[in-house]
């Protein structure tokens, strides 16, 4: 090795353990510091401590201050999502109760307007004086019309009526619909229809004895209902009153009309 190289090389090394002798003697200096004489620390320790307070300033406001509010605004949007999901939730259910409550009114028209179509208990006999006259102008011949025993349903009571008439086919064609345009509700059920005995000939229209049920409904009120539940006191002597209130004197009915 000649000697430049060994002067180049001894060059090379040279930095390198002055800065190890600047570590240790820094390192040094920290061992040799008096805590009572902060103006005597040297200028390196002191930027030093001054770095290294900056530091934990900055950690201690992060975790202490910063953390804090930054897990507060994640639960913040967290809740307005919910709250979002919330209101579109309520918002759709508060649409759909307006519609609801719209179809429940139209409901509820119906529903009176089909109760007004109903008779009422006194208004039962006059219904039968109806079903007499529809018939006579129809050309049927009343036998009997017979209020038989009321039938109690959940919220109403059904009125069977029993009708028994003569006629051809089309008094009981015109009776039928004329029954169907009464202002009240009567369903016509169980038709027995039987070939009457021929008395005149000369007709080609065959004369039948007609056997039909009909019935008619009234809704139960409040006090009926009260009533029903207790058949043997109060509520079952105005039922006997009633059934007596609802016998029709029908051939009356019939001589009437006849004049």
């Amino acid at each position: 090795m000649s000697l430049d190289e060994l002067h180049e090389l001894s060059l090379e090394q040279a930095p390198s353990k002055k800065k190890k002798i600047t570590l240790e003697k820094f390192l040094q200096q920290f061992n040799t510091l008096d805590m009572n004489s902060y103006g005597s620390w040297p200028l390196s320790v002191k930027i030093t401590c001054w770095i290294f307070i900056f530091f934990a300033v900055l950690a201690l406001g992060y975790f202490v201050a910063i953390q804090p509010k930054l897990q507060a605004i994640d639960n913040a949007q967290a809740q307005e999502s919910n709250l979002l999901n919330e209101f579109r939730e309520k918002d759709s259910k508060l649409r759909n109760l307006q519609q609801y409550q719209l179809q429940l009114q139209e409901m509820q028209a119906n529903f009176n307007q089909q109760l007004e179509q109903l008779p009422k208990e006194t208004e039962i006999p006059s219904l039968v004086e109806d079903i007499n006259l529809t018939g006579v102008n129809s050309g049927l011949k009343f036998k009997n019309i017979r209020l038989e025993d009321e039938v109690k349903q959940e919220i109403f009571i059904e009125q069977p009526i029993t009708i028994e008439a003569t006629g051809d086919y089309h008094a009981f064609g015109a009776f039928v619909s004329s029954i169907a345009a009464l202002p009240r509700i009567v369903t016509m059920h169980d038709f027995v229809v039987e070939a009457a005995p021929v008395k005149d000939s000369k007709s080609d229209i065959p004369v039948l004895n007609y056997a039909i049920k009909a019935k008619t409904y009234r809704y139960m009120g409040a006090s009926e209902s009260q009533n029903n539940n207790d058949p043997q006191g109060i509520g079952g002597e105005n039922q006997a009153n009633t059934s007596d209130s609802h016998n029709v004197n029908i051939p009356s009915i019939k001589k009437s009309k006849r004049k």
